[in-house]
C-alpha cells in the first residue's frame, strides 16, 4: 500500500482508504483497500472499497458526506451517503471521477457517466473535495503535478464543476523532475489567539510535503505568511503524500502520510507486505519570531499505549547511558542546551543498537541541527540513498532541546521542541539490535527530565489467524 486516501468520520468511524494493490506486494491494479476504527488506534481491516475496473486504475483521491443529498445518490436522506472522489487512470490520461456508497463506505458504485471533468491530460491527479460554507459551494482541489500547481475547482451538486482558480508558489524546487506536485489539500487552522488561516498543502516528490499559509475567499488561494519560504511538515526521508481527515468530530486536523519514500519504496527489504503510515498527527499553527508555522503532535489517543514507565529527573551525562532494550518505545527527554567551553558539543539518543547497527538521533550544539543517522541501522543497501543522514536546525526554547521519539520495529519518528520540527526515517535492523541509550560527546550535558514508555501493539493477539481467515492483507497503521 501506498497513499492514504479518502480520509472521513462517519456515523461513528474513521475511515481510512489507501492506494492498494491487493495482489501483490509490489506496486500494481491500484485500488482502494479500506479500514475502519472508532479511536484511531485499532483498525478493523476491510475488504477492497473501490477496485480498478474497465482499464481504469483507481489513484488517489478523498471522500465527503453529502449531508443534504446535493448529489441525489444518497438512499438515507438524514445521515446522507458517502461519495468518493478518485482520479481515474487510464493507458493514456488521468481525470477525475466519483463513485457513492450507501452501505457506510463498504462498497461505492461508480458514477454511471465518468469521469466528471476530463482535462485530456496525463499528469492531473489526487482530488481533495471539502464544503466551503462562506459561500456554500463545494471545492475540488487537484494537482497539476509536472507543471508544480494546484488546480482549483468549485460544484453546487458534486456533478457539476467549474474551474474557479490555479495556485503555483516560487517557494517550490522544481529543479528536477522528482518535484512534481502531488496530494495537495486546502484547509483551515485558526492561531493560538483565534485567527483564522487557510493551508495548502502537497506532496513534492517523492519524500516531503510543503506547506503554504495564506487566505482563502472559495475561489482564490494566495498565499502570504509563507510566501517566498520553503516549509515542509517533515523533515525526514519519510512523510509523504499525506492527506486530512474531513469531519474529524474534535474538529481537529489530523494528517496521516504514507512513512516511505518513492526512491526506494518498491524495494523496502520487507516479504509479506510493503508500505506504511506515520503516526496520525494533529496540526496547529504556532507563531514564532519568523512567522506562523505548523506544529505538529501525535495524536493523545496514542497514551493509551502506553506501558511500563521509567522516570528520571534532572542528572548530567558525561558520555553514555544505557535506558532499555525494546523495539516500541516512546521517550520524551529534555537537554538543556549549553554551548560554553567543557559542554557536550553533541548528545542524543541512540536507538536499535546492536552488533555493528544503530540508528542516532542526535544534536549538534554549535550548529544547533538536529539529525537522524541511518547509515548504520541495519539493511540499508536496498534502495537509492536509503543509507544517509536527514536534518534540521532547531534552536533551544527557553534553554531547553526537547525531543519526543516514538520507536517502532521498522520506524522512528521523532518530535522536537513540541512538534516545531520533526523527523520521520524507515529502519531495518536486526530484531535482537534494540538497544537504547542516551550519549554525550565532547563534555557534559544536563537531562533536566526523561521520560520513557513500553508501547503496547496496537494488533490484536490474534492477528496472523484474524488475517489468514478473512483472507486480507494487513497495512501498517
Amino acid at each position: 500500500m501506498n497513499d492514504p486516501n479518502g480520509l472521513v468520520y462517519f456515523d461513528g468511524e474513521y475511515h481510512l482508504y489507501y492506494q492498494h494493490n491487493p495482489y501483490s506486494i509490489d506496486w500494481g491494479h491500484m485500488s482502494w483497500g479500506h479500514a475502519v476504527s472508532k479511536d484511531l488506534i485499532h483498525w478493523d481491516h476491510l475488504p477492497v472499497a473501490i477496485w480498478e475496473y474497465s482499464n481504469i486504475t483507481i489513484y488517489s483521491g478523498s471522500v465527503i458526506i453529502d449531508v443534504n443529498n446535493t448529489s441525489g445518490f444518497c438512499e438515507d436522506k438524514i445521515k446522507g451517503c458517502l461519495i468518493a472522489f478518485y482520479t481515474a487512470q487510464s493507458p493514456k490520461s488521468q481525470a477525475q471521477a466519483m463513485a457513492y456508497s450507501n452501505d457506510r463506505g463498504r462498497t461505492f458504485t461508480q458514477y454511471s457517466k465518468n469521469p466528471i471533468i476530463d482535462l485530456d491530460l496525463q499528469d492531473w491527479r489526487d482530488p481533495k473535495v471539502f464544503y466551503h460554507e462562506p459561500t456554500k459551494k463545494w471545492i475540488m482541489i487537484t494537482a497539476l503535478s509536472t507543471i508544480f500547481k494546484a488546480r482549483l475547482f468549485a460544484s453546487k451538486d458534486l456533478v457539476n464543476w467549474e474551474w474557479i482558480s490555479d495556485f503555483s508558489s516560487d517557494s517550490t524546487q522544481n529543479d528536477d523532475w522528482h518535484k512534481i506536485w502531488e496530494d495537495p489539500d486546502l484547509f483551515m487552522l485558526k492561531t493560538e489567539d483565534g485567527q483564522e488561516k487557510w493551508v495548502l498543502t502537497h506532496a513534492v516528490g517523492v519524500q516531503n510535503v510543503q506547506y503554504h499559509i495564506g487566505t482563502f475567499d472559495g475561489t482564490t488561494f494566495i498565499e502570504k505568511e509563507t510566501k517566498g519560504q520553503t516549509l515542509f511538515i517533515d523533515y525526514g526521508m519519510d512523510f509523504d503524500e499525506a492527506a486530512t481527515y474531513n469531519n474529524e468530530p474534535k474538529g481537529r486536523r489530523l494528517i496521516i502520510a504514507w512513512l516511505d519514500n518513492g526512491n526506494y519504496a518498491d524495494f523496502t527489504p520487507t516479504t509479506t507486505w510493503r508500505g506504511q503510515f506515520a503516526l496520525i498527527r494533529e496540526l496547529r499553527l504556532r507563531k514564532y519570531p519568523e512567522g506562523l508555522r505548523i506544529v505538529q503532535e501525535p495524536i493523545p489517543e496514542y497514551n493509551r499505549l502506553r506501558s511500563t514507565h521509567s522516570h528520571y529527573d534532572t542528572f548530567t551525562l558525561s558520555h553514555f547511558m544505557s535506558l532499555v532494550s525494546a523495539s516500541q518505545v516512546e521517550i520524551l527527554v529534555n537537554f538543556v542546551y549549553n554551548d560554553t567551553r567543557g559542554a557536550a558539543t553533541e548528545f542524543g539518543l541512540k536507538v536499535w543498537q546492536g552488533e555493528k547497527e544503530e540508528t542516532v538521533i542526535g544534536y549538534k550544539v554549535k550548529e544547533q541541527l538536529l539529525y537522524v543517522n541511518r547509515t548504520k541501522s541495519g539493511i540499508t543497501d536496498f534502495g537509492d540513498g536509503f543509507a544517509c543522514v536527514t536534518n534540521k536546525t532547531v534552536e533551544p526554547e527557553n534553554g531547553i532541546i526537547h525531543l519526543r521519539v516514538f520507536v517502532d520495529q521498522c520506524s522512528v519518528e521523532v518530535f522536537a521542541n513540541h512538534g516545531k520540527t520533526s523527523l520521520s526515517n524507515l529502519i531495518f535492523p536486526k530484531e535482537n539490535s534494540n538497544k537504547i541509550s542516551l550519549y554525550s560527546n565532547g563534555g557534559d550535558v544536563t537531562v533536566s527530565s526523561l521520560d520513557y514508555y513500553l508501547m503496547n501493539s496496537i494488533r490484536l493477539n490474534n492477528f496472523e489467524e484474524v488475517f489468514s481467515e478473512k483472507g486480507f492483507l494487513p497495512i501498517i497503521v
